[in-house]
């Protein structure tokens, strides 16, 4: 029976989401959520392409959007360690309707520019900049720890589906509109779908956390009887700061630049038949989910040498699209869809067992902080990616910035080796000193 759990952790999930109502919201929550950002994914570029025509400005609306999520770092990173993060995130969700809700109307009546997406793009990523540490929070909370790996796998999974199905819709709908009404009602979707999720937040939040309850009781037991039984696992609560550098380079490198590279390689092909893109990402990620779900490594060196992995796979992505781009019709779309496919499978991979093994090995106490340093490493790491990324295609042309990234990402990974085998040499050592050590105390436990 253990080995068929093993097997099949999406059966396992969806056996406990009948007892426990919180995964299938959390889950349904995201899915909805998703469902509507698909739908301002590809309006969004659409807009501001025509509004100037230069993928520069493109990257600029993604790099202001995403810097909030660097402050946040440096200015409130125990912030979500004090407040609840469900209620922050049902807030920052509210705040979403209205914004998408504006973007909607100014895009409908004509009143839209530049300056004004540069201005919703700042508020939008300063509530995105709260948003989203508080969503992987709540994962890491309201969720059970054996659970992290599958939810976070039909998660992506799920997100895929809209994905793939709702950009193909409405990039169907925008490429045969000239005008801005298919634009606006994209947007007016978006706002839908958020507010929709308002009520699913609420009723996690009224539910309460899953792991908050297990904390709090062991807290009790040790204030009766002393020191608990079973001391929290050396891992909790010292997660590496190496960790998150691999994650910003991730970001930066291998699987960032494609937020640019596939808007500007629609808007420059204006091919209906290039939006079959989001089905090859969509059955990259679905092996590749498939495969993160089973197994979350325990050891940080196996996390990373995964993380190493993926780069290998998206510099491959990248040789292809840049070597294929200028090629005859056929083969350049047959390229582009393997290579967005790997691209998607390697991402996601990468995705569900890093953000899994945080989840598991971050002390609930400091999961706050520690979702707000994920999210600086890869959401706030955006401005960086954006902005190169935006140049490199100005200057070098779509197909020089692949093979520019396809060479900076190999050259990423081969610079990683040598840490990693540091990490593989230490790692029976540390595993032999921490079979050695006492009993960490309660007052132990919570220390950095």
């Amino acid at each position: 029976m253990r080995m068929r759990r093993q097997r099949h952790p999406a059966a396992r999930l969806w056996r406990i989401g009948r007892r426990d109502p919180r995964p299938r919201w959390l889950l349904l929550d995201n899915l909805i959520t998703t469902f509507g950002a698909a739908f301002t994914l590809i309006a969004l570029p659409f807009l501001v392409m025509r509004l100037s025509g230069r993928a520069l400005d493109l990257g600029a609306t993604a790099a202001i959007e995403a810097l909030p999520s660097l402050l946040l770092l440096f200015c409130f990173r125990g912030a979500l360690d004090r407040l609840d993060p469900a209620r922050l995130l049902w807030w920052c969700r509210a705040a979403y309707v209205l914004l998408n809700a504006t973007l909607a109307v100014a895009t409908w009546t004509g009143a839209i520019g530049l300056p004004l997406i540069y201005a919703l793009a700042l508020i939008g990523g300063l509530v995105w900049a709260v948003a989203y540490p508080a969503g992987r929070a709540c994962f890491g909370l309201y969720l059970r720890r054996g659970l992290l790996a599958p939810a976070n796998a039909l998660f992506a999974v799920a997100s895929s589906v809209a994905m793939m199905a709702m950009p193909m819709l409405a990039g169907g709908l925008i490429l045969a509109s000239s005008g801005p009404h298919a634009l606006a009602a994209a947007f007016a979707l978006d706002a839908l779908c958020v507010a929709a999720s308002l009520p699913l937040i609420a009723a996690l939040r009224k539910r309460g956390p899953a792991r908050g309850r297990e904390a709090a009781a062991l807290a009790e037991g040790a204030a009766a009887d002393g020191p608990p039984l079973v001391a929290p696992s050396p891992a909790a609560g010292d997660v590496p700061r190496s960790y998150y550098l691999y994650l910003l380079a991730s970001t930066v490198l291998a699987f960032g630049p494609v937020q640019i590279l596939l808007p500007v390689l629609l808007v420059q092909r204006r091919d209906p038949a290039y939006l079959a893109i989001y089905a090859a990402q969509f059955a990259g990620i679905a092996v590749a989910a498939s495969a993160a779900a089973r197994r979350v490594p325990t050891a940080m060196a196996d996390t990373l040498r995964g993380v190493v992995l993926c780069w290998v796979g998206a510099a491959c992505a990248y040789a292809l699209l840049g070597a294929a781009a200028d090629a005859p019709k056929g083969a350049a779309l047959a390229a582009a869809l393997l290579g967005f496919g790997l691209l998607a499978a390697a991402s996601n991979h990468y995705g569900i067992r890093s953000l899994s093994w945080l989840q598991r090995n971050a002390d609930p106490r400091r999961m706050g902080r520690e979702m707000t340093w994920f999210s600086a490493a890869t959401m706030g790491a955006m401005p960086l990616s954006s902005l190169a990324v935006g140049v490199a295609v100005d200057r070098l042309r779509w197909s020089g910035a692949a093979q520019a990234l396809a060479a900076a990402t190999a050259l990423a990974a081969l610079a990683a080796a040598p840490h990693l085998l540091r990490l593989q040499r230490r790692a029976p050592q540390r595993a032999q000193d921490e079979t050695a050590a006492p009993p960490a105390t309660g007052d132990g436990a919570a220390a950095r």
